[in-house]
């Protein structure tokens, strides 16, 4: 138990109500305000953080009378009710993660090294009691040791992700560290778990969940309590990627092997690449790396009934570096989700984190800079995002795999002579590559020119044929396309990740 905050600030807060104009940004790392660039009928406003409070925002949820909780790297819990800001918790180890329960309210946060429950006892409004739920993960004073979550399933089971360790003497500065690199790789494990997904039962257990991550910054789950998380570009990492976990998987990064069972006492190095290759489930979407994203964050799946415009469904993630907000098509295809990923508001004020939608289908941007390169002028920031429930904007909603090619679907009627014109879609493939390098190039890239194209009666998919190769990253560009009543695309290029093929299309 740890002694009562004292701290409980009650500072008000206006949300600006200046509608951000939608310009195009010329440079990825601009230090100047820079607006969104936002699709039509999507409204940004910026929420205005308490004087003197620094909030890296690590975590974002609600409780059940609407509250925003809000964590910090900082070491901070914030609550914001009623247009006031109140401190709910302090003293803690950079909390990148927090659950509220729906029905009792009760609080949890992910620290560094712990899983906490934070309990108000008096019900003053600010945490007495920090309890340790678990804490059987490794520690190091390594700066790279992040723990990320977190998210609960109906059966009272908690769910995060841990980071590698840095530990190439180059970049860390110490060889104390340089534990478990394979194939001198970057990133190693100094400590135990590292680069593991684990669950913690309702009694406190830490179970190891699934292996090979590298930075795993962000943790989601959808209403079939199906779990997904983001990994950051680098070694083993050819670029940045969102991955489904599922219990016993190992998704690419060696160094966590260490600690997995089937390799206790065996030399990684000795393993050859392709053997780690044949190993792992290959990622259900890569991030465009320099393109799109650079260092994603939390994946959030916009389920809110059609309050956020024509995407349900989709999954939404912020990007910490350019400051973009993007959103992901699924879909399964030979029982293995994959799909298309999209721009959709770029850039807003700081890099972004973490995300939320409240119950009116708000959504809640989190956003942090310090210590990394970010676009914008911003440290930190709170933003929203709202559809104003009208408004249709032109974007490619969705591409599709077919048996043999693939389905574009918009979001409004488009102009059928252009949609038939193959001159009007540039399309190429290229893949990442395996390694213990630092990232990939775009290998072999091929472009390729869409046959057969046949465009539905009411101009809201077109259907074109092209070779189809797996281990492939399908980029779209459409950049001349327009709607039925002229209006043109707001991000007019899409990128799919092609693993499996479509044996049979009853569509």
């Amino acid at each position: 138990m740890r002694s009562k905050i004292s701290m409980n600030l009650k500072l008000t807060f206006s949300r600006l109500s200046t509608v951000l104009a939608i310009v195009c940004s010329n440079s990825l790392l601009e230090t100047s305000n820079a607006a969104a660039h936002a699709p039509a009928g999507y409204i940004v406003e910026t929420l205005e953080i308490p004087e003197g409070v620094t909030l890296g925002v690590g975590g974002l949820a609600f409780a059940p009378d609407d509250a925003l909780f809000v964590t910090s790297r900082e070491g901070q819990v914030w609550r914001l009710k009623d247009d006031q800001w109140s401190l709910f918790a302090d003293g803690l180890h950079e909390v990148l993660g927090i659950y509220i329960d729906p029905v009792t309210s009760e609080v949890w946060v992910m620290q560094r090294p712990e899983l906490t429950k934070l309990i108000d006892e008096d019900g003053d409004g600010s945490a007495d009691v920090f309890r340790t739920v678990n804490a059987d993960w490794g520690l190091t004073d390594n700066y790279h040791e992040y723990a990320f979550g977190i998210v609960r399933d109906s059966g009272g089971n908690f769910y995060g992700t841990l980071n590698t360790s840095l530990s190439w003497k180059g970049w860390a500065g110490s060889s104390k560290w340089d534990v478990g690199r394979v194939h001198d790789g970057k990133m190693g494990r100094a400590t135990k778990y590292r680069g593991w997904s684990f669950q913690i039962t309702p009694d406190g257990r830490f179970v190891p969940w699934s292996s090979g991550m590298r930075s795993p910054a962000g943790i989601g789950m959808n209403r079939h309590e199906e779990i997904f998380y983001t990994d950051n570009q680098g070694d083993w990492n050819g670029s940045s990627t969102l991955q489904h976990v599922v219990k016993g998987r190992f998704h690419g990064h060696p160094s966590s092997l260490m600690d997995h069972p089937d390799f206790q006492g065996k030399d990684l190095n000795a393993i050859p690449v392709e053997t780690y290759d044949e190993l792992r489930t290959p990622p259900a979407v890569f991030f465009i790396h320099g393109d799109l994203a650079n260092s994603p964050g939390e994946p959030v799946f916009n389920e809110t009934g059609g309050q956020f415009g024509p995407f349900e469904d989709q999954v939404f993630v912020g990007d910490q570096s350019r400051s973009n907000l993007m959103r992901i098509y699924l879909e399964k295809v030979q029982g293995e989700y994959q799909g298309a990923i999209f721009n959709f508001i770029d850039p807003m004020q700081t890099g972004i984190v973490r995300n939320q939608f409240d119950k009116n289908g708000v959504l809640y941007v989190g956003q942090t800079g310090r210590g990394w390169r970010s676009v914008g002028s911003e440290i930190f920031g709170l933003q929203t995002v709202r559809w104003d429930r009208r408004t249709t904007p032109v974007e490619m909603h969705s591409i599709r795999l077919t048996t043999t090619g693939f389905e574009i679907r918009f979001t409004q009627p488009m102009d059928e002579t252009l949609l038939r014109d193959v001159n009007q879609f540039s399309i190429q493939h290229w893949k990442y590559l395996y390694r213990p390098e630092y990232g990939s190039p775009k290998a072999d890239k091929t472009k390729v020119t869409p046959a057969n194209v046949k465009v539905s009666h009411d101009g809201m998919r077109v259907r074109f044929d092209v070779p189809l190769l797996t281990g492939r990253v399908y980029e779209f560009k459409a950049l001349g396309m327009k709607s039925k009543s002229g209006g043109d695309l707001t991000n007019p290029i899409g990128w799919y990740t092609l693993n499996y093929l479509r044996l049979n299309d009853t569509r």
